[in-house]
């Protein structure tokens, strides 16, 4: 044994401190499930008040077993757990499960006591599961361990799954069992006091038990953590993740439109993203796409083939293979020759191929083979409906055999079959993973394809441009004693400038008189802003006039401009006016930076503009971005096509734009005092010489 989460998962002997012989108690429950599911260790049970637990001997104290001790397993009321933890340290146990409730969940009285049971495990170098939680399952032949409180027989199988939440992973447990879902191991991680999802992740990452890891997780403690590993981890193994308490709560105190726009959903989707992480909206989603990866191979490409004996249900699969960037392609002609002379005269041969009720084992077999042949198929789904007159698990096994030792990705969809799903095992144990419906067959290998893509992908590089760091120090050494206030913008601009990012020539003016001097030498058209630091969004306070061609719509705008805050309320916090050429053409965009208070600063990009909150077609990522990751902020917008130019517009400089966000990201990494950045608009043209930041704010801490 390396390691002490090895004793957890793979003990040759456990202690359950609290073993009870009350049926119906839930440490009862425990011990029934290690004999009932034929643990292959040994068990100890501890209860000073009983001589034998389940017909098992039973001891007063821990210290009264002779044996080595892998795990302990501790089901006691709250106040006796920390004596426990001394006892258990005498014992030179290294691993213990805490199923006991009443610490930090509970309230401040709670939480005191999970943060001595932490200090003590510290002090002796064990390691903690839970408290609060449920258990751990390990269904590996060779130690078959259930060792949770909930009844059932986990199917063994390449599937890892963590949960945070004790009452999901109960109902997990029999949903796995219902649906031939394979299940290698299981923890629930409770309060997460010292094992935490990162912990199991690093763990299950180079274990060959486990094909792929399923998450849920209630909270992150350590988000930036979570996304460098698993960035790591899913190059080689897929991770998927359920994440709760959804929201579209703006971050607190946001005053920048990026601020605004990260919600705390936006955040997950982003370090989730960015870690190869594949989110899942629900439990059953999510194993529909893990027993794909524990019994399908990886798909080869995205075309896919589709075989069924009713049209309705194929219809249903092409339209969700389309909506997710499947294609369905033509079967090669001698595929469809070779299909002719086996199928029903009526049947069609193209695809999706339709056999009619009628098919029968040796057809619907044939057939699969026929079309895994093809070499325009990359994956297969293979629809069957209930047949009247004939032996659906008898057709079913068939289709199992001879699609076993295909290389290409295979699905099979029983529809309004549930009772055949379980018996299929017995029949064929190594068979393709099973559906319901065809719809989630085809969100499933769309989710596989993806993954491949991401497996297959360039890793990226973090690229450093030439940068002023000392003119930056400077300016903030100004700011010193400060927090939460905007820069003045041309501090901004100095800032700005020292990154290589071009903001436009600007000029101040105090007075309409000023402006009437200074607009000559920009020439008409010009724009002028109001300014100060309190004046945060401009254009809702009337604080911006665009397209001045002359003197007189100068004063007019300017007069305007005047009126404008002094009807919101905001007069004295103007301060000077800002004077500027009028930009027109180009594609206005948004860069930004924000920071999350546990994930940290994070960069966005997306259209920009007055309705950048309207339409949120953004996207976030945590700072420092590889050049890779840049790219692909700038191409998964739903606007990407009119960058690239559209209706006779000019395609943009794309290269520069992903070399601004570079050198934004370089910037909030150099300087963790930003706090947000709004570079609004950033219009590009397809000249890099004429792109510009035509407004930009900058908080400091």
């Amino acid at each position: 044994m390396l390691s002490p989460l090895d004793k957890i998962f793979y003990p040759t002997s456990i202690a359950i401190i609290g073993a009870s012989s009350k049926e119906g108690s839930l440490s009862y429950e425990l011990v029934n499930n290690l004999i009932n599911y034929r643990y292959n260790g040994k068990i100890f049970p501890v209860n000073p008040k009983s001589d034998s637990v389940h017909s098992i001997k039973s001891y007063r104290t821990i210290k009264d077993i002779t044996d080595d001790i892998d795990l302990a397993i501790l089901m006691l009321p709250r106040d006796l757990v920390l004596p426990a933890i001394d006892d258990c340290a005498v014992k030179k146990i290294e691993s213990v499960v805490v199923i006991t409730a009443g610490f930090k969940e509970t309230g401040a009285e709670g939480a005191e006591i999970e943060k001595k049971l932490v200090e003590k495990i510290r002090k002796y170098g064990m390691r903690l599961v839970g408290p609060n939680c449920m258990g751990i399952i390990n269904t590996n032949p060779s130690v078959k361990l259930n060792g949770t409180f909930v009844l059932g027989k986990p199917i063994h199988g390449g599937i890892g799954f963590v949960s945070q939440s004790g009452a999901l992973g109960a109902a997990v447990l029999k949903t796995v069992e219902q649906n031939d879902i394979g299940l290698a191991q299981f923890i629930s991680i409770g309060n997460k006091a010292d094992v935490s999802g990162n912990t199991i992740l690093e763990y299950w990452w180079n274990n060959d038990d486990i094909k792929v890891i399923t998450v849920y997780l209630e909270s992150f403690g350590n988000p930036r953590k979570f996304m460098e590993l698993t960035r790591e981890i899913t190059k080689t193994k897929p991770v998927i993740v359920i994440k709760s308490a959804r929201t579209s709560a703006g971050m607190k105190a946001a005053s920048s439109h990026t601020g605004a726009l990260a919600s705390n959903d936006v955040v997950v989707d982003a370090f989730l993203e960015q870690g190869g992480v594949i989110r899942v909206s629900s439990t059953d989603e999510m194993f529909d796409i893990a027993k794909a990866f524990d019994r399908a191979k990886l798909p080869l490409g995205n075309r896919v083939g589709i075989l069924t004996n009713a049209g309705g249900p194929a219809i249903l699969a092409v339209d969700e293979c389309t909506n997710n960037g499947l294609l369905i392609p033509e079967l090669d002609k001698r595929t469809q020759e070779k299909l002719r002379a086996i199928a029903p005269k009526e049947a069609s041969v193209f695809n999706p191929v339709d056999l009619l009720p009628p098919a029968d084992s040796v057809m619907y077999s044939e057939a699969a083979r026929i079309m895994l042949e093809d070499k325009n198929i990359d994956s297969l789904i293979i629809v069957l409906g209930p047949p009247l007159m004939l032996d659906t698990l008898e057709i079913a096994g068939a289709i199992c055999r001879s699609v076993k030792n295909t290389n290409k990705t295979v699905t099979l969809v029983l529809m309004s079959q549930d009772d055949i799903i379980p018996k299929l095992k017995e029949v064929s144990p190594e068979h393709p993973p099973l559906y319901r419906f065809p719809e989630n067959a085809a969100r499933t290998i769309s989710r596989l394809y993806n993954y491949k893509l991401w497996k297959e992908a360039a890793p990226g590089n973090i690229i450093k441009f030439d940068s002023n760091k000392s003119i930056v120090k400077k300016i903030l050494l100004n700011y010193r004693g400060t927090s939460g206030i905007y820069l003045d913008f041309e501090d901004v601009h100095k800032i700005l400038s020292a990154y290589g990012l071009p903001v436009i020539h600007s000029t101040y003016a105090q007075s309409i008189e000023e402006l009437l001097e200074i607009a000559p030498k920009l020439k008409y058209p010009v724009v002028i802003k109001a300014m100060g630091k309190n004046l945060v969004h401009k254009s809702d306070m009337g604080a911006v006039e665009i397209d001045i061609h002359t003197e007189h719509e100068l004063v007019n705008s300017a007069k305007r401009i005047i009126e404008s805050l002094e009807k919101n309320n905001v007069l004295n916090g103007f301060e000077t006016f800002l004077i500027q050429p009028y930009v027109t053409g180009g594609v206005e965009t948004i860069l930004g930076i924000t920071t999350d208070e546990k994930a940290g600063k994070m960069i966005m990009f997306g259209l920009g503009g007055i309705f950048v909150e309207i339409f949120k077609d953004v996207n976030f990522k945590l700072v420092p971005i590889f050049d890779t990751e840049a790219a692909y902020m700038i191409n998964s917008i739903k606007s990407s096509a009119i960058l690239k130019g559209v209706r006779g517009k000019e395609a943009i400089n794309i290269e520069y734009i992903k070399e601004s966000l570079l050198r934004l990201s370089q910037l909030a990494n150099d300087f963790p005092e930003f706090i947000e950045i709004d570079l609004n608009p950033f219009v590009f043209f397809s000249e890099k010489e004429k792109c510009s930041i035509l407004d930009a704010r900058m908080r400091i801490r």
